[in-house]
């Protein structure tokens, strides 16, 4: 038998959340100060699954973004939901795999594609390339980088590569490089990851 999923709820409960950084991560803040990740002139719509307490959310918001934070504990809509909405923005309490709206610009991916199954991988890289409007950019940070499957997780571990296999029906990778700004706490490497959704009726070269 495979292994009981997280209860992600209980551990925002217990204290037990050794995922969250108290802040943006430090590669998005530089990434959002030297404009890199700035939204569009006419303004973006960036997506954030597996929000936890938002602050990678409220980042993009101070720079912007129009942003909707997603997470499956609805708790944590207590503290993010009003700051988001006073830029636009909203908390949705739900799961990823199975979100629908309308398209967005960015998707900012921190401690989600780590934290789900490792065979749920490929749904996800159908869902957010359904998501993004052409020319938008699943941008993410790959962690926890070099973590051998045989340990497990959450978090698992996980490269460019995956996230480039299971996006490569819609989106071409633009940039992974190893992150200038980590978290010296973690125990894995770190890296930064960007790929651009294509144009409508553009398929992938052989």
């Amino acid at each position: 038998m495979g292994e009981a999923p997280p209860d992600w709820a209980e551990s925002y409960r217990a204290g037990q959340t050794p995922w969250d950084l108290g802040a943006a991560h430090p590669e998005l803040a530089r990434r959002l100060q030297d404009g890199s990740l700035a939204p569009p002139a006419s303004g973006g719509r960036a997506l954030v699954p597996g929000a936890g307490r938002g602050h990678d959310a409220l980042a993009l918001a101070r720079r912007g973004w129009t942003v909707v934070a997603l997470d499956l504990v609805e708790t944590l809509a207590d503290d993010l939901a009003g700051p988001l909405s006073r830029s636009g923005g909203r908390f949705v309490a739900g799961n990823a795999l199975e979100f629908e709206d309308e398209p967005f610009d960015l998707i900012w991916d921190h401690t989600f594609f780590c934290a789900i199954d490792p065979a749920d991988r490929a749904r996800w890289g159908q869902r957010a390339g359904e998501l993004l409007r052409p020319g938008a950019v699943y941008a993410a940070l790959v962690f926890p980088f070099g973590k051998p499957a045989a340990e497990g997780g959450p978090p698992h571990g996980m490269s460019g590569d995956h996230l480039a296999e299971v996006l490569a029906a819609r989106l071409e990778v633009v940039e992974e490089a190893e992150a200038l700004r980590k978290v010296p706490a973690r125990r894995w490497g770190e890296r930064f990851f960007l790929a651009r959704r294509r144009p409508m009726g553009l398929t992938p070269t052989p």
